[in-house]
């Protein structure tokens, strides 16, 4: 009987995702036996620190790499927007199933939009990707940090500590939390790179669970993730950079858009590439070195200097 190890984050969002992989595991491969395993990362421990504090993205998967490197676990579930774009050597994705919707959602106690917001709200949200794009809309808007599971952010907001807060809406629809939300039109919000993405890790030399795991992969998801991870690698941005990317195929295409922003959304740069599907690492490429010379590499620079050494 074939058995694979999974390793996920405890987290409510992370275990949903994680079973879910496990079924659709199970339902390709009848009598096939999942063990779950639930690993803490120092994102999950420093619940309260700012990622810009923690160091970004690996925070939530270097734990869970570990164990895949030490052969603990057979494969990994990880949400696609926290997988830094370097992985470490003898790693990588053997498959990236069917993406949710990846646009963000504005939650606020009434369900109004973002126009509908009062003067000089407070929005809460700790995505510098989601601030910038904000306040290039609505320079009035007040930003405040926020951490903590889904659940903890959502009663702050029920609460009144704030008047909206801005989270991915496929976190929210696969929890079922049910709060008044509207979501983001890309046109306002790019989303960030790979939301709304799975991405399942296993151990390159590992045959036999890449097999097992490949039938999940969905190429159009594949292709548009691919394209969004080379543009931010290109930039040199992790999620502590104001940059987003957004992907989609359009008939035999792959359609990027990119974003480089100023933390308080006063320059904005945005452009959007068209190519070949198959080529979504050149695609993503060729933006972000576009998107670098009309500016970007000097707000980046100016971030990076701001945030000083991690």
């Amino acid at each position: 009987m074939e058995r694979l190890v999974l390793g996920s984050r405890g987290s409510a969002l992370a275990l949903w995702q994680a079973r879910h992989v496990a079924g659709l595991l199970r339902a390709a491969h009848p009598g096939l036996v999942i063990e779950e395993v639930i690993i803490k990362t120092e994102g999950d421990r420093m619940t309260e620190q700012a990622l810009s504090v923690l160091g970004g993205k690996g925070v939530f998967v270097k734990e869970i790499e570990d164990a895949l490197l030490e052969e603990r676990i057979d494969l990994a579930v990880h949400s696609m927007k926290d997988m830094p774009t370097e992985m470490p050597e003898g790693l990588g994705f053997a498959a990236v199933p069917r993406r949710h919707d990846p646009r963000d959602a504005l939650l606020t106690r009434d369900g109004g939009d973002l126009a509908a917001l009062p003067q000089g709200a407070i929005v809460a949200t700790g995505s510098p990707r989601r601030r910038a794009q904000l306040l290039a809309v609505r320079k009035d808007l007040r930003m405040t940090e926020v951490r903590g599971n889904v659940d903890t952010r959502v009663r702050k907001l029920k609460e009144g500590q704030f008047a909206a807060m801005v989270l991915a809406l496929a976190g929210i629809e696969r929890l079922g939390i049910e709060v008044p939300r509207v979501a983001l039109p890309v046109e306002v919000c790019v989303p960030a790179v790979g939301q709304g993405a799975l991405a399942i890790e296993t151990r390159m030399g590992d045959a036999r669970t890449r097999l097992l795991v490949g039938v999940l992969d969905h190429p159009e998801t594949t292709r548009a993730v691919t394209a969004e991870r080379a543009f931010l690698a290109h930039l040199g941005g992790g999620c502590l950079a104001p940059a987003a990317a957004h992907a989609r195929v359009h008939g035999g295409d792959l359609v990027l858009e990119g974003v480089v922003a100023d933390p308080d959304g006063s320059r904005m740069l945005r452009d959007r590439e068209a190519g070949p599907a198959e080529g979504g690492r050149a695609l993503g490429e060729r933006l972000a070195a576009r998107l670098l010379a009309a500016g970007g590499a000097a707000i980046l620079r100016e971030v990076r200097e701001a945030a000083g050494p991690l």
